[in-house]
């Protein structure tokens, strides 16, 4: 009887194995990498955003780790990260910071990607501020661009970020989450809670996602914090302290003993510091005079920084220790 089933059986498993085969090939020729893509032909891109839109950005990722195993995909143990995009139509915005050219985001942009790809860069996170004015168009423009380029995103939450715009870059739901990315746990955080009604500039952290937080750090990995709002005050140099409202998300951090570096925007300059035992790093605004074409580049072998422009010398960091 045994002799009899084996034929069917084996059958069975080369036709499934030729439908699986044929879908990812499918996928190649005609749709690209499912988040990802530029392919012209939009369908396979309205596809996947109709049958994942609902789904959590941990389970879009897993999703896209089951593509990536079937297609292929290497991931790099360098990332990029980016920060403070400001999508915009406006030519000029002064800030306390400098100037920023909204408008320039996608030439930038599409430049800090081919920089980065250069390196075998195929993953970013960007830490906020990712459109000025909220608009979901200029959200839907850089999820264009990062397809175009083949580009995984991680994206933060900052205060010019609204709902929309988040669910535009396919945050839905729950805007603090986890990506465990090889050996190393992403965790981005939502340090704007409450800002639009009291229009505190230093963001802050609620309850939930403090207690949510504490669970998510019980893992045996490095593990890196992504945010937009830094946890000090600006312009107080080396001597700085943490913010009140901060201090007991530090105390968890520090007390992991897993946390490698705590990586912000907001603030549009880049900076560096060492806190209790911890590694702070602040980036630059993408189109931020002087500085344009501002990135930075994490190699996860050793959770070193190394800051880059694609038009300018960079100048060091602020706060150097």
């Amino acid at each position: 009887m045994k002799k009899y089933l084996k034929k069917p059986l084996v059958i069975i498993i080369l036709v499934i194995f030729i439908i699986i085969s044929g879908f990812f090939l499918f996928l190649n020729e005609f749709g690209g990498n499912p988040k990802h893509s530029n392919s012209a032909n939009g369908k396979w891109n309205h596809l996947y955003e109709t049958t994942t839109s609902y789904l959590s950005i941990e389970a879009q990722y897993r999703y896209l780790s089951i593509y990536d195993w079937f297609t292929g995909f290497n991931k790099s143990v360098k990332i990029g990260w980016i920060s403070d995009i400001h999508a915009d139509r406006f030519k000029r915005r002064q800030v306390e910071s400098g100037l920023l050219y909204p408008r320039q985001y996608s030439d930038y942009l599409l430049k800090v990607f081919d920089a980065m790809r250069k390196q075998g860069i195929n993953t970013v996170i960007s830490t906020g501020d990712n459109v000025n004015s909220g608009d979901d168009g200029y959200a839907k423009d850089l999820v264009r661009i990062a397809r175009q380029k083949d580009m995984h995103m991680i994206w933060t939450k900052g205060n010019h970020d609204t709902m929309h715009s988040m669910t535009a870059l396919g945050i839905t739901g729950s805007k603090y989450f986890y990506i465990d990315y090889l050996n190393t746990r992403i965790i981005v955080l939502d340090d704007t809670v409450g800002m639009e009604q009291t229009g505190n500039y230093d963001g802050s952290i609620d309850p939930d996602q403090i207690n949510w937080l504490r669970e998510t750090l019980k893992i045996n990995k490095p593990v890196i914090i992504a945010m937009h709002i830094p946890i000090f005050q600006m312009h107080t140099g080396k001597d700085t302290v943490v913010i009140e409202k901060y201090a007991e998300l530090e105390k968890i951090l520090h007390d992991s003993g897993n946390v490698k570096m705590i990586i912000s925007g907001h603030w549009h300059i880049p900076w560096q510091k060492q806190y209790d035992g911890l590694n702070f790093y602040g980036e630059g605004a993408l189109t931020r005079e002087g500085m344009k074409g501002d990135y930075a580049i994490i190699d996860l072998s050793n959770y070193s920084i190394d800051y880059k422009t694609v038009d300018q010398k960079y100048n060091q960091p602020l706060y150097p220790n």
